[in-house]
């Protein structure tokens, strides 16, 4: 699998992102050996086509989910699932249908913990039992993983790579683990369009608990803000690929999470 290292910067501090410019940006001396990135976490792909990947967290949901999947099977659309194997566990039937519909069906973990407050053994042996459990559930192998809030350790990376995981993380955030209008979640999520592109988007929030003080959860119609990211992904000419097809196929843009 094809690899390139850039640094968090190149991919989310420049505004104007354009698919095909990445290996230019490459942060490693040619001499490293292509193994040694393979930890790292993908952010996007390095391609020129009209291609980019629709991803979800923290689901399934009862209600958002079924919606979501009712829409991207109305437009013939496939997206990623990154699940959570707490919700997995209570609602078996809709990853069935996840699966079926022949959507991606990848790991977010059991539960919402940052990985940050555990150690490296805790958080393999936490991540190795969520993905047996999804899997159990599935009877399909997990072959992705992205970390709550994307926050990792490298050593922890490594243990992800000893699971026979990729570590994913994402270029476009639609920010849409607050309550807001859904013509400006959807326009979050729009303007990280570019060929190559991993947007994030959430099916559920997966930790209510966390929220501030004066922020509101998420109220709005997941379904609504879908529709119209597909209708703008259209416009634009883009066309959407599961995460590890993208990754099947083109150049993997790879760097290390900044806190």
């Amino acid at each position: 699998m094809r690899s390139v290292v850039v640094r968090p910067d190149d991919v989310w501090g420049t505004p104007d992102l354009r698919g095909g410019d990445f290996a230019a940006k490459h942060a490693l001396p040619r001499i490293v050996p292509a193994f040694v990135s393979r930890p790292l976490g993908v952010f996007c792909v390095d391609t020129t086509e009209q291609l980019l990947a629709l991803t979800y967290d923290d689901g399934p949901h009862p209600e958002h989910t079924p919606r979501i999947l009712d829409l991207l099977a109305e437009r013939g659309k496939r997206a990623t699932f990154f699940v959570l194997g707490r919700q997995v566990a209570l609602h078996p039937e809709i990853t069935a249908r996840i699966v079926a519909e022949g959507h991606e069906l990848a790991l977010h973990g059991d539960d919402h913990q940052d990985l940050l407050t555990m150690n490296a053994n805790e958080a393999f042996r936490r991540i190795r039992d969520a993905k047996a459990r999804v899997e159990d559930v599935a009877q399909r192998r997990v072959r992705t993983y992205r970390p709550p809030y994307g926050r990792h350790t490298l050593t922890q990376a490594l243990g992800i790579r000893a699971l026979g995981l990729d570590l994913v993380i994402w270029s476009g955030d639609a920010v849409d683990w607050l309550h807001d209008d859904e013509s400006a979640i959807a326009a979050r999520s729009l303007a990280g369009v570019f060929p190559g592109a991993i947007l994030l988007l959430h099916d559920d929030r997966g930790d209510p608990e966390t929220a501030q003080p004066g922020e509101r959860l998420p109220e709005f119609d997941r379904a609504e803000v879908l529709r119209q990211v597909l209708d703008g992904i259209g416009d634009r000419g883009f066309e959407l690929a599961t995460v590890s097809d993208l990754m099947r196929d083109h150049t993997s843009v790879r760097s290390f999470v900044r806190y």
